[in-house]
This record gives C-alpha cells, sequence and structure tokens, in this order.
C-alpha cells in the first residue's frame, strides 16, 4: 500500500483539492448562497475531481510488472481506491461547507448529488482504466478526461423533458433523472472491473 501510494500521481487531484477550495472560498461567510449556484458549484467541483482521480491509474511501470506477487487487478483496485477516495473525500469537505451557506430550509439532497459524482467518477477511472492498457503516461488519463467531459457536455445539451442535470433540487424533472442515475451507477463500476484485469495469462 504504501509504496503504490507514493507512486501515485497525485498532481492534479491536489490542484482540483485547490481549486476546490478557491472556488467554495468565493463566497463569503455568513452569506446566503442561492440553491441554484450551489448546485452547479457541486457539479463543477465533482466533474473536476472525478477527471483528476483517473490520473491515479497511469503506471509507467506496469509493461515491467508482469510477474509480481500481487496480481495486476489488485494494484488497480488500489489505484482507484486511493484517489477516488480521496476525491469523494475533498467533494464531500466541500459540500459540507455549502450547506452552511444555504438559506434556511434549502432543500440539497446529498444522496442524489453523490450518484451523480459517483457516475462522474465512475466513468473517468473506467475510462482511464482502459486507456492504460493502450497508453503509457498522462496521455492515458487525459483520454479518460475527455471521455468523461464529452459525457457532461453531451447530457447537458439534452432537451429538457430528458435533462440529467435538472437546475433546481427536487423540483421539475429531479426524481426521474436521479433514477437514470441510479440505474447507471453501477455500469462504469462494472466496465471498471473487467478494464482491470490482468493483461496477461
Amino acid at each position: 500500500m504504501r509504496p503504490l501510494a507514493r507512486a501515485i500521481d497525485w498532481g492534479p487531484l491536489a490542484v482540483v483539492a485547490a481549486f476546490t477550495a478557491g472556488l467554495v472560498s468565493l463566497v463569503e461567510y455568513g452569506e446566503a448562497l442561492p440553491g441554484a449556484d450551489a448546485l452547479v458549484l457541486m457539479r463543477i467541483c465533482g466533474t473536476l475531481l472525478g477527471a483528476a482521480a483517473a490520473f491515479g491509474l497511469v503506471d509507467t511501470m506496469s509493461a515491467d510488472l508482469g510477474g509480481t506477487a500481487v496480481p495486476r487487478w489488485v494494484r488497480q483496485a488500489l489505484r482507484c481506491l486511493l484517489p477516488g477516495g480521496a476525491a469523494i473525500a475533498i467533494w464531500l469537505a466541500a459540500f459540507s461547507y455549502i450547506l452552511t451557506r444555504l438559506p434556511d430550509g434549502a432543500l440539497f439532497p446529498v444522496g442524489d448529488l453523490l450518484i451523480e459524482v459517483g457516475v462522474c467518477l465512475g466513468i473517468a477511472l473506467a475510462s482511464a482504466a482502459t486507456a492504460v492498457r493502450f497508453a503509457a503516461g498522462r496521455q492515458a488519463a487525459m483520454a479518460a478526461v475527455v471521455v468523461q467531459l464529452a459525457m457532461v457536455l453531451g447530457t447537458i445539451l439534452l432537451p429538457q423533458q430528458v435533462r440529467l442535470w435538472p437546475p433546481t433540487c427536487g423540483f421539475g424533472y429531479w426524481d426521474q433523472a436521479h433514477l437514470f442515475w441510479l440505474a447507471m451507477l453501477p455500469l462504469p463500476y462494472l466496465w471498471l472491473i473487467v478494464a482491470g484485469r490482468d493483461l496477461r495469462r
């Protein structure tokens, strides 16, 4: 665990964590933050944190580690859990701060928003796990970032009747959209399991 943690590229996650801290700090202490603005803020943070976590799967020594005692899928699983867990922890810290800035009685369901973040994180990790099978270095993680951002931008542009990013918590198509997100949640992680299999038998 310790050598692997040192080998993970934490740089992108540190940059996004600093950006997230700066973004939420723009909300002045004691000033109420409209729910719609808070929703956009947390979605931006979640998308960027998921993209940054994808860099944790880049293993420049993977081609030289064919005969190790630890299977590749275990190493890849840890490379997902460590930066993925850190990304969720950073997002939850930002979410906790944003909650203190919302007006009294504002609806801001953590469960539904966590599902959105979980899908974005899963897509980024699964895309990176696939890309690193074909390329080494940061370009593999960048491919995952492109896939994740394309998914986000593509779903934002959907018609209002099938909008997957409702602009107001709990109203309009919110429940239907999050039923869809919940149904989609396992798919990128199943993809991640398949992509993390050993390259050699």
